[in-house]
């Protein structure tokens, strides 16, 4: 008799035993999928941020390059740099419309921590996309003045166009900051997440 006590207490022993180590496997997969997805969403809000600075760099690089061909259109004066200004702030425009639907995507995959800085990228891209918007506008009103009117509406025209460019340089260039500055929160985001 004290033997099948002996024998049940011991099975119960190892039943339980067995029972709880059954249970702590259980739990760990569950956290490190959780970790994981947690990783993968601050990867993509980083991968995001990362197109959303590359965005505005290459916006701020059109818009020096339109404040250029403004500048030159100005010393110029004449029909052919007007157009060449034109064309400049048109690619900057572009450049410009890209950043923002870049960063956009970059507040919207940002992580609670950067969801601050993500979205001031975003607002910057948006007042640099209106500066290029109206450089170009300025631009093509310059070239048109230069091909019908004198030279001296040409070169007002050319002077609204560099001022415009200027702005619009100037804009972007925040823009680039700003997104730079949201890489870096998201960059710091995923390390702090992957070391705890």
């Amino acid at each position: 008799m004290m033997k099948l006590k002996t024998w049940m207490i011991l099975s119960a022993l190892v039943v339980g035993a067995s029972a709880q180590a059954a249970q702590e496997p259980a739990a760990k997969p569950g956290e490190t999928a959780e970790v994981s997805m947690l990783q993968k969403a601050q990867e993509a809000a980083k991968k995001a941020a990362d197109e959303a600075r590359e965005a505005t760099q290459k916006a701020a690089e059109a818009a020096k390059q339109a404040a250029e061909k403004a500048e030159q259109a100005v010393s110029e004066a004449t029909q052919k740099a007007a157009e060449t200004a034109h064309q400049a702030a048109r690619d900057a425009d572009e450049a410009a419309k890209l950043a923002v639907r870049k960063t956009a995507q970059a507040t919207r995959k940002a992580t609670t921590a950067t969801k601050q800085a993500a979205q001031q990228a975003e607002e910057a891209a948006k007042k640099a996309a209106v500066a290029t918007k109206e450089a170009a506008q300025k631009a093509g009103e310059a070239a048109k003045k230069a091909a019908r009117s004198g030279k001296e509406a040409a070169q007002k025209a050319a002077e609204a166009t560099r001022d415009a460019a200027q702005k619009a340089m100037q804009a972007t260039r925040d823009a680039a900051d700003k997104a730079l500055e949201a890489t870096k929160e998201t960059v710091k985001d995923v390390k702090d997440a992957v070391t705890k």
